[in-house]
């Protein structure tokens, strides 16, 4: 049974002779008769008795009739609903964004897929890379934008595309003591006389860290953490020095603090990646905000190297 025999069927039903039920499906009045008792013969079932030159429905061809009509109307409901769903009408996103990601790119792109596509149901989570590697295999998100320094080369299962570096600085207040006057960057070791905060580094920016001033099992942070919003408020109230990206976009947390070099880090950036499962067909919803991120990265195709 296809659905073509059953539109034959409707057709049939609505004008009431095969002649004209031929011409409404663009068919000749042969091919209309075969395509019904095509129908009838994988039914097993007379479904039109076709006496006098009249077409009368039997009892099984009133109920095939009503459940055909059902179904072409659920077709056709499945067609708007894919275009629907490829202009992000309907449909729904969730996307992951490790701790400098969120702050930096995952409210802006939030906010313009928001006000793009206002009918998307979005869903956005942070967490730390392995933590989002999880969810994504779990099929929990449709991708993640996180620091991938720490994922294995040949992490299987995983698609990795490398999105352009930011610059990552240390920031402080406005009238922090560390800015009053200096002429060179300041070191690691005045940093220290501060409380000092950021979220949970990559190994190898960690070694870096250590190599320019070693601490031993002090660590570089204070406080860690991984919320960029708590960063910011200790940075305003707390004299504390955070770490965090230079955002490629207006609105980040840093906007009212100020940038402070330090010596031997003045090189830091970022290694995100747009990271997705192997094999799977994104979604439209997803297929967009991946042009999104991109776009909000290098607007110009002029932001930092790869």
């Amino acid at each position: 049974m296809q659905l073509r025999q059953l539109q034959h069927l409707v057709a049939l039903a609505d004008q009431g002779s095969f002649g004209r039920a031929a011409q409404a499906v663009h068919l000749s009045q042969p091919a209309l008769s075969r395509s019904i008792e095509n129908l009838e013969e994988n039914l097993q079932a007379r479904l039109v008795d076709r006496a006098y030159g009249s077409v009368r429905f039997t009892q099984a061809g009133e109920l095939v009739l009503a459940r055909a009509r059902e179904l072409l109307a659920d077709a056709q409901q499945i067609a708007r609903d894919v275009l629907q769903l490829e202009g992000l009408a309907i449909g729904s996103l969730a996307v992951g964004f490790g701790p400098f990601a969120a702050g930096t790119l995952g409210r802006a792109a939030l906010s313009l897929m928001t006000q793009r596509h206002p009918q998307l149901q979005m869903r956005m989570e942070v967490a730390d890379t392995a933590t989002l590697c999880e969810r994504l295999h779990r099929r929990e998100l449709d991708l993640f934008v996180a620091d991938t320094r720490d994922l294995t080369k040949q992490q299987p299962g995983l698609k990795l595309a490398r999105l352009p570096n930011l610059p990552v600085s240390f920031f402080v207040r406005a009238k922090h003591p560390l800015l009053k006057p200096r002429q060179q960057p300041a070191t690691l070791e005045k940093l220290m006389a501060y409380p000092v905060a950021g979220p949970r580094l990559p190994a190898e920016v960690a070694m870096q860290f250590e190599r320019v001033a070693p601490r031993g099992d002090r660590g570089v942070f204070n406080v860690t953490c991984d919320d960029a919003g708590t960063l910011r408020h200790l940075a305003l109230t707390a004299d504390a020095v955070i770490l965090a990206p230079v955002a490629p976009v207006p609105g980040h947390d840093t906007d009212t603090l100020v940038p402070l070099p330090v010596a031997g880090l003045e090189r830091m950036q970022t290694h995100y990646s747009l990271v997705t499962l192997a094999g799977r067909t994104p979604s439209p919803a997803a297929a967009v905000y991946t042009r999104l991120v991109a776009e909000l990265m290098d607007p110009a195709g002029q932001a930092g190297g790869r």
